[in-house]
């Protein structure tokens, strides 16, 4: 047989009935594979109704847990959000507050306004929680327009307070979602309070004038895009401490934790004051074991990073009442300037026989282009590759014709064991894709690669691909979750070697983020604000007619360098690592930026996928042995 291809199917009529799963609950499905009830309602509350993998993946992490049966109803509340210029307003604001004045209140949260008290709710209740907030989808695009921002501030309390109209709108949107949820016996109690964002509170009183200094920075004027959220958390979680795990531990003790990337350790507040080691007694949230842990590989944190987000529901805007009048009605997001927009006459109208001047034609969207690297050596050849090239004094050999031929000069060698290259098909890949956007007449005029060698090599095959003389500028920024790198930083090559080695680089190019700024405790959440505040910064910086952008980066940088751009809010951490398995190399999306309201949409990216299948090495003494079966 000349492949081991697998040959293609022909699809029966009696096959179409015996499709698996297709249109079930996760429920059903949960159920099916074994799992009780109870503990099923459990996972899909606790991971947000995501799907079975999810679902499956929690149960199975929580395989020890000795609450897993306790009936433990999760606490639910709405927040309204902002998400945008705003949204990076306020984040700066609490990270300055933080850092100056050191943890308060307000830091146990991200920005936000909330809508109602926390209310509880059976887990079999969550699929129609998320469908009652959906079915007020229509009233809640038909907002009064954006809310309005005041400052206030007393002893012990800053804020930003709305009021009037709006006030009366989220209010009566509340108090219909409660009337919605009463039918199912949800008790969910009516807004008590001014809905306002409190930017801290709990603070030591030489704090205040600072703090209100630092509050008053805010631009309130800042662009935003805001929704309502509903979210849910483990009631356990009211008064307790959240713990970030810094760095990895693994128990020497049956009564202590492993500590893993990613998770958070939930504790008593008491802990802290009362051990005398430094260690603390505590709850895993990946796993929900309890033990004994290091502290100092933690750092107390919001407890918000530990919330299920469960539905979101984007806020719509009309236009006034004079402008209704009028005949203008508002589209959602629109801009102030488009608001304000008066068209009582249209001057054309008056002199439609005058010779005109030739109007300009409108501009052409602005483009951003996001692409993983391509196919890498350690992934294709396997982790010892270095072994099987490069000798003790550091001589490399190519071992398969889908290594490179020969390697860039490094310090030493070994610095390829944390940063390897493209395979000779990764290259091809690259020129590929470069080729592909040619074909489509998409013109890139800024391209941006990640520090890691198969970026930059990407990034120069596009360039040849694009035939272009472009030079790309290497931008620490775009690096993957550094979690994945930990303890330390790789030693990437400076961006003066690779121009030396022939590569097209901006050697004058001021990286936006330094090497040695990038954190290395960094949580997935965070990595996706490294990316998300780059991606601002360089399409606020080259203005529309400045042309298309490229982002040369990692599986992750597709999702993490477009998501909050377009008005998104970040994965969670398991909800990334599940959908980093969905990017091929090179796989590349495209967000473009509607010319009027300046907003960014993922859109159709106009170069077409690439395949091809799975090439394993080959040993010729295979066919020896074909033979010797033979004889």
């Amino acid at each position: 047989m000349a492949s081991a291809a697998v040959p293609p199917r022909l699809i029966r009529k009696e096959d179409k009935s015996k499709t698996v799963c297709n249109g079930k609950e996760a429920i059903d499905v949960l159920l099916q594979m074994g799992f009780p009830e109870n503990r099923a309602l459990k996972a899909i509350a606790t991971t947000g109704d995501k799907g079975v993998q999810l679902a499956s993946d929690w149960l199975l992490s929580h395989v020890n847990d000795k609450t897993l049966d306790e009936k433990i109803d999760r606490e639910y509340i709405l927040y309204l959000c902002p998400v945008g210029e705003l949204q990076a307003e306020l984040t700066a604001f609490w990270e300055k507050s933080q850092n100056l004045c050191g943890w308060n209140g307000a830091h146990s949260y991200f920005p936000h306004i909330t809508l109602c008290p926390f209310f509880k709710a059976d887990d079999r209740h969550v699929p129609f929680m998320a469908k009652a907030l959906l079915s007020l989808e229509s009233k809640v695009k038909n907002a009064p327009g954006k809310p309005h921002l005041e400052f206030f501030a007393q002893q012990n309390f800053i804020g930003l307070f709305i009021g009037g109209s709006q006030y009366d709108f989220f209010k009566n949107i509340v108090l219909d979602y409660s009337a919605a949820l009463k039918k199912e016996g949800i008790i969910m109690e009516a807004p008590k309070k001014q809905f306002h964002i409190t930017c801290a509170y709990q603070y030591k009183p030489e704090h205040h004038e600072t703090l209100i200094k630092l509050a008053k920075e805010i631009n309130l004027q800042a662009e935003a895009r805001w929704s309502i959220r509903l979210y849910s958390r483990d009631p356990r979680i009211a008064h307790s401490e959240v713990r970030r795990v810094l760095r990895p531990y693994h128990k020497d003790l049956a009564d202590e934790l492993d500590l893993i990337a990613d998770d958070y350790m939930i504790i008593d507040p008491a802990e802290v004051t009362k051990s005398k080691d430094g260690w603390y007694y505590g709850m895993s949230w990946v796993s929900g074991n309890h033990g004994m842990f290091p502290g100092s590989f933690t750092k107390k944190t919001a407890e918000t990073w530990t919330w299920t987000l469960h539905k979101e529901i984007p806020i719509g805007y009309k236009m006034s009442e004079t402008n209704h009048v009028n005949g203008e009605y508002g589209q959602l997001w629109e801009s102030k300037a488009e608001q304000k927009q008066d068209i009582k006459q249209d001057p054309k109208d008056l002199y439609a026989k005058v010779c005109k001047t030739k109007k300009k034609l409108p501009p052409s969207p602005r483009r951003l282009f996001v692409m993983r690297h391509g196919e890498r050596v350690d992934f294709c050849i396997g982790r010892d590759w270095m072994e099987k090239c490069f000798d003790e004094d550091g001589k490399y050999k190519q071992v398969n014709l889908n290594l490179p031929r020969v390697m860039m000069k490094r310090r030493s060698h070994l610095e390829y064991n944390r940063d390897g290259p493209l395979t000779e098909i990764g290259k091809y890949q690259a020129k590929l894709t470069g080729e592909a956007l040619k074909d489509e007449n998409v013109v890139i005029s800024h391209i941006f690669a990640s520090p890691a060698l198969r970026c930059v090599q990407t990034a120069q095959a596009v360039i040849e691909g694009l035939g272009s003389d472009i030079k790309m500028s290497i931008e620490p920024s775009l690096i993957e979750w550094l979690g994945w790198y930990q303890p330390i930083c790789p030693l990437w090559i400076s961006p003066e070697d690779f121009s030396k080695n022939g590569y097209s680089i901006n050697t004058a190019y001021a990286a936006y983020l330094t090497v040695k700024n990038l954190n290395m405790d960094e949580t997935v959440e965070e990595c996706y604000h490294r990316g998300a505040n780059f991606s601002r910064f360089v399409v606020k910086k080259f203005p529309s007619e400045s042309g298309n952008i490229l982002f040369v980066g990692h599986a992750g940088s597709l999702d993490i360098c477009t998501r909050q751009l377009c008005g998104r809010i970040p994965r969670g951490s398991a909800e990334f690592h599940s959908h980093l398995s969905s990017i091929p190399y090179c796989g590349i999306c495209m967000c473009q930026e509607e010319p009027t309201s300046k907003k960014w949409a993922l859109v159709d990216c106009p170069v077409k996928p690439l395949n091809h299948s799975a090439n394993k090495s080959f040993n010729w003494k295979t066919v020896l042995t074909n033979h010797m079966a033979a004889v």
